[in-house]
Parts: structure tokens; sequence; C-alpha cells
């Protein structure tokens, strides 16, 4: 049977412990239904940045916690312990970026997401596409030293704290292509925001992209790659919701 190594048992106590400090905090957040003043979540967020909990997922060389994916989902198991009013501060910017990403894409998404200055979103499923990333009716087109980006996405989560978007769209021809999107620009309006079943500050709006342009730089890899890229990040999401999943609620030994 494998066992945890020292350095993973390390993470774990110290996931462990931030969780035990954001635990008395949850009964305020409900309250508010998930919105906590701005100072103290932020000072949340500094805490997991010290305790290495925050883009663990992420490479060492640009400041991440280059930890494993065994040590990722101990410390998710862990804050998974805590609402997610709270536990996600202990955030995961997308690793599969750094290696199809440009030096200019890393200098302006990459370092800040992995330093917290800056936070993503996802614009991939629509209301007639959900798993089934081909079914996307979202459109691209090349326009010089431009892309014109349409379509309108569904249950966009974090879209009202975060402050670029990945948007997947159809080339014409049919190949898949993902672009990096700064918020706000023009374009890009809220349609709504469906209610969910949960208190939490990040919001899940259903948004449009309507003529929405973009720099060529903007394209993440190359075109035809957008599916790859939708894919990885389901994959990783799933797996670290998973580990939310069995400690909720469950006292800690």
């Amino acid at each position: 049977m494998y066992g945890l190594s020292t350095e993973d048992l390390a993470i774990q106590t110290r996931a462990r412990g931030f969780a035990d400090e954001l635990i008395p905090f949850e009964e305020q957040a409900e309250a508010a239904g998930g919105e906590l003043p701005a100072d103290l979540t932020a000072g949340h967020a500094k805490r997991a940045r010290e305790l290495g909990l925050h883009s663990t997922n992420m490479p060492a060389e640009l400041g991440g916690g280059g930890c494993t994916t065994l040590q990722q989902v101990l410390v998710q198991e862990q804050v998974g312990r805590v609402t997610n009013a709270l536990g996600w501060v202990a955030a995961t910017p997308p690793s599969w970026l750094p290696g199809v990403a440009t030096a200019d894409q890393i200098d302006r998404y990459v370092r800040p997401a992995i330093a917290g200055e800056r936070e993503e979103c996802y614009a991939i499923t629509e209301e007639g596409a959900g798993s089934d990333v081909d079914a996307i009716e979202a459109a691209a087109y090349r326009d010089g030293e431009e892309y014109v980006l349409n379509g309108v996405k569904w249950h966009v989560t974090s879209y009202n704290t975060a402050d670029f978007a990945f948007f997947q769209a159809k080339l014409p021809g049919g190949d898949h292509a993902m672009f990096l999107v700064d918020l706000p620009s023009p374009g890009v309006r809220v349609v709504r925001t469906p209610a969910y079943s949960h208190t939490i500050s990040h919001h899940h709006p259903i948004v449009a992209f309507t003529g929405v342009r973009v720099p060529a730089a903007n394209l993440v890899g190359a075109e035809g790659d957008g599916m790859a890229f939708a894919y990885e990040w389901f994959r990783f999401e799933r797996l670290m919701v998973a580990a939310w999943g069995p400690r909720k609620g469950l006292p800690q030994k």
C-alpha cells in the first residue's frame, strides 16, 4: 500500500490547520450569503499563500507550489471541510496553461494568477453543450491581427470575481480554439445570474460575448487545440471537486 511521505504529511498538516482556522468564520459567511468583508477574504488568501496552499498545482519555477497530484488532493480534501465561501482561497489556477502559453501570456496571466493578483474564469459551457464540448455554437474568426468572438456561455463560474476568461469557440471549418479575454471588455455582458443552492461570493452567470475583439496574441496554443485544453481542465476540476466530498462534516483524527 502506498504511504504518505514526510512532504505529503507536512502539507496535509498545514492544510488541516488552515481549514481549522477558517471554520470559525463559517456561520458569518453563511449568514451573509457567502459575502465576507473584502479585507477578511484578502487576509485568508494571504494566509493560504503563506502556507503554500495557493497554486499548489502550478510549477515551482513560476512561483507555484510544484506539488504532486496526491499532495494537491490532500490539500483540497482538507479545505473541502469548509464551506466554499471560505475554502476557495486555496485557489488552483490553470495548471495546463504554462506548458502551452507564450512568454507574453506567462507574464500577463500565469505569473499574476499564481501570485494571487489575477483570477480566471472559464466560458465553455453553453445551453445546448455541457460535457459535450463539441456541441458548442460559439464562433471565432480571424480579422487581421485580431480574433472576433461571438457566443453565449452558461455557468461561467467566478465571472464576477475574475479579471480574465478562457473563451472556447469554433473556427470556420469546425476546429476548436481557446482565447484569453480580459474582463471587462467591450461586447461582454452578463445576461442573467441564476440562483444556485449554495452561499458563495463566486457567481455562475450566463454571459454573452458579442463581437468581442481580442489580439491574435491571446490565442491559447494553436488553432484546433481548444478541445484538448477544455478536457484537461475538466479532468483536473473533477478530481479536485471529488476530493472535497469525503470529509464534508466529518471529524478529523
